[in-house]
């Protein structure tokens, strides 16, 4: 049975491992404040959004950006490409969701991205296996998802998500 938007006692605690039956309604969110951001990792700052999403085919891993699976619900993700535009983006995960599994994944604020290669104070868009890279190119603002708070190559980076 779904919790609806009633949360735990410590919905903390539900946002960081996932679940394998549906706990929330599909697209329920939850705002972090900006003091138990901070209390998690003393390097981000900010509320943060969460949304709660099922894992579809292949499952969601850690620190992903994870896309709206096509045909599906617009909670199902899968793990992001390069050709995902911002809107195709539901969020970045935390932990692995195995497939047909529930989780909670940042939609707005800071969070730990895996960079294929970024630079700090860039805009980031999606790239190849779940990746962020820096903009580039014409149409590249359609694929906008956040802005890079440090640079990282082939190695996870603090990014800051913008997606609506």
């Amino acid at each position: 049975m779904s919790y609806g938007n009633q949360f735990k006692a410590s919905p903390i605690s539900d946002i960081t491992t996932a679940d394998t039956s549906e706990l929330y309604p599909l697209g329920s969110t939850y705002l972090e404040p900006a003091d138990e951001v901070a209390a998690n990792d003393s390097s981000h700052e900010g509320d943060r959004l969460w949304v709660y999403v099922k894992a579809g085919s292949g499952g969601i891993t850690t620190q992903s950006v994870v896309a709206r699976a096509t045909g599906t619900s617009p909670f199902t993700g899968i793990i992001g490409v390069a050709a995902n535009t911002a809107v195709e983006v539901i969020g970045v995960s935390t932990y692995v969701i195995a497939e047909d599994s529930f989780g909670w994944v940042i939609r707005r604020g800071c969070a730990e991205a895996d960079g294929l290669s970024v630079t700090q104070g860039v805009d980031i868009v999606p790239a190849a296996a779940g990746e962020v890279n820096d903009t580039s190119g014409a149409g590249a603002e359609d694929h906008i998802i956040g802005t890079a708070l440090d640079a990282a190559s082939t190695a996870v980076g603090t990014v800051f998500l913008t997606l609506a």
